[in-house]
């Protein structure tokens, strides 16, 4: 079941992430679709956890944005990118609020939204692997903490409780990224697979009496440049 899950994943990032790139050099027209500057839609996965707690366990969830690559020469490129759905967070961590008192067999999770703003620089080691890092700002756009667990008459119930006002609402970061060009992109259906850390440099949480952590972000993304076809 989990080979079904994650293969159907992949297609379904292949086909979407393809026909909004396509989308985009329709909307923008060619001049954003060069080997010199253009766009791409990227999708994956982020496996998050908050490390430094006195308990905690890594969530998941789907990582989508869009990038831009301005080269500056073979070898080095810009690539600053913009991405509103970054999921973070913990799994099985310490209450914030305890519901104990009305819930049995509970269990807590925090459930983080971001929006990730990568200002990223290219280093390129041969024409199809390369690395990037740079400075990235994280944006909280929503924070919840969700108690699971049973009631009296045995029915599990989820109560979700907000909770930003208990986490900071800016975040920085340093991610560190190996890509791999698994196809050639100027025919307009380029692919990309790229591994990413990030790397946090400040505490998540506003509430110092619950806690510190920079938290712990792992991407594994594909990303799907669009770039023109060269015209005969």
């Amino acid at each position: 079941m989990k080979k079904i899950i994650a293969f159907s994943f992949a297609v379904l990032c292949y086909t979407t992430t393809h026909a909004q790139a396509a989308l985009l050099a329709l909307i923008f027209g060619d001049k954003i679709a060069s080997e010199k500057f253009h766009l791409s839609v990227d999708a994956g996965l982020n496996i998050a956890s908050m490390p430094g707690l006195d308990q905690q366990k890594a969530t998941h969830g789907l990582y989508f944005g869009l990038g831009t690559y301005i080269k500056i020469n073979d070898k080095w490129a810009l690539t600053p990118e913009f991405k509103p759905l970054s999921p973070r967070g913990a799994r099985k961590v310490l209450p914030m609020t305890d519901y104990s008192g009305t819930l049995t067999d509970v269990t807590y999770d925090f459930a983080l939204k971001y929006i990730d703003v990568p200002l990223l620089v290219q280093y390129r080691i041969t024409p199809k692997l390369f690395v990037s890092t740079g400075p990235q700002i994280n944006f909280l756009t929503a924070a919840r903490q969700v108690a699971n667990g049973k009631l009296a008459s045995s029915a599990t119930v989820d109560i979700q409780e907000v909770t930003t006002y208990r986490f900071n609402k800016v975040n920085f970061a340093v991610p560190v990224e190996v890509g791999y060009r698994l196809t050639d992109a100027r025919k307009g259906k380029g692919l990309d697979v790229k591994l990413r850390y990030n790397f946090g440099l400040n505490n998540m949480l506003k509430d110092y009496a619950y806690g510190n952590s920079k938290g712990s972000t792992f991407q594994i993304f594909l990303s799907f440049p669009f770039i023109a076809p060269p015209e005969k």
